[in-house]
């Protein structure tokens, strides 16, 4: 399917709300509460409000300082910070979101014409990767309503025969655009896939920019286990605390990169500070400041109830479509949790158009219409299972 505009869409669905409040737009990727606040937690606004200019104005660091640094392999490692320092070296660079680890990444660690590895239901990378003058290679996601190993070894397999350095992009957990999270054993055996090209270079760049909306037990249990990494494998972790904090035009976020080669963190450090003098130049000051403050320990605690808020309610609404689409019938790929759940149909643009016709906006993807249940209250997600099913069957 042709790359579509998700912003654009979003645009037009928000203008057309704001004409016929009935309208639903299921559109974008962020958190708005039930009284339709874009973010839902003032704690986070108000420390906007209070932040000094010398915390906002200046310019800041290129990779964010040793502050920021620090703060951020300690918020994204939590308990396992320790260990995995202890097996392996680690480094930061901010970044303008999530979004700018991921097109770093393809663009210093590729040449024009490489193919990326990528599952076949994905979010837009191949943006990044058109940017940076990749094409995509893709391995099946699902089978049996599980993600497909098999599938995963064998294109990896492939790739790695045909070019020596091989990014490979997995989204966990609460993968946009379904919703499903990666099980421990799927992971060993994803980490385990990886370790057995020793004459490869892999660059496994790992997006979990939906860390804090997931309802694993231990959502940071599977970042222990890069401690595991084979020496030729580099891990890039792309972080989005655009969507951890709510602040989507903030751009706040950072890439860290692990690796049990020392060489191999200080080329990293070095590959993306230029990226970014010569590109974006540094991320904004207030979103470096923002995570500074949050990540005092007293501060964090405050901002986790306001998060665990947050998801709660987007639990909620994922409930309540999830139990009326199996009710009747309209089928969806795999869900664990998180702000998306894909409507499978045969023809998505179809689909999109149709469900506009009748003021229901969501995003056309392959493979089916992706809802985005963290942007829609609980009195819009009641019956859209039913309205979707009326409209596209």
């Amino acid at each position: 399917m042709a790359q579509i505009d998700i912003l654009q869409i979003a645009k037009e669905a928000e203008q057309k709300k704001m004409q016929n409040p009935q309208v639903i737009n299921a559109t974008i990727g962020m958190f708005y509460d039930e009284n339709r606040s874009v973010g839902g937690m003032p704690i986070v606004v108000n420390r906007i409000h209070e932040t000094p200019p010398d915390d906002m104005l200046p310019y800041p660091t290129v990779d964010g300082g040793k502050p920021f640094k620090n703060n951020l392999i300690s918020w994204v490692l939590g308990e396992y910070e320790q260990s995995l320092r202890e097996r392996l070296y680690v480094d930061v660079c901010a970044t303008p979101g999530g979004s700018g680890a991921i097109a770093t990444t393809f663009s210093v660690y590729s040449n024009p014409g490489d193919f990326v590895l990528v599952s076949d239901v994905r979010w837009q990378y191949d943006r990044f990767a058109d940017r940076a003058k990749l094409n995509i290679f893709e391995h099946r996601m699902f089978i049996d309503g599980h993600f497909d190993i098999p599938s995963f070894r064998s294109r990896l397999t492939e790739l790695c025969q045909r070019q020596q350095r091989v990014i490979v992009v997995v989204n966990d957990p609460c993968h946009n655009p379904t919703g499903y999270t990666l099980s421990n054993q799927e992971w060993d055996e994803i980490i385990a896939s990886l370790n057995v090209f020793t004459n490869n270079d892999i660059v496994f760049l790992y997006d979990l920019a939906y860390l804090e909306f997931s309802d694993e037990k231990n959502s940071r249990l599977k970042l222990s286990k890069l401690s595991k990494i084979a020496p030729h494998v580099f891990v890039v972790i792309a972080f989005s605390g655009s969507k951890t904090f709510g602040v989507y035009g903030l751009r706040m976020g950072a890439a860290i990169g692990l690796s049990k080669i020392k060489s191999a963190v200080d080329d990293f450090h070095d590959k993306f500070v230029l990226e970014a003098r010569g590109s974006w130049s540094a991320t904004p000051t207030l979103a470096i400041s923002l995570f500074n403050f949050f990540a005092q320990k007293e501060e964090r605690i405050n901002f986790i109830k306001a998060l665990n808020d947050a998801k709660t309610v987007v639990s909620k609404r994922s409930a309540i479509f999830r139990k009326e689409a199996s009710d009747i019938g309209l089928e969806t790929y795999p869900f664990s949790s998180g702000f998306y759940t894909i409507v499978k149909t045969p023809h998505p643009l179809d689909s999109f158009h149709r469900l506009a016709d009748h003021d229901i906006y969501a995003i056309p993807m392959a493979g089916g219409i992706r809802i985005a249940l963290c942007s829609i209250t609980v009195s819009e997600v009641t019956g859209l299972a039913a309205k979707i099913k009326q409209i596209i069957t």
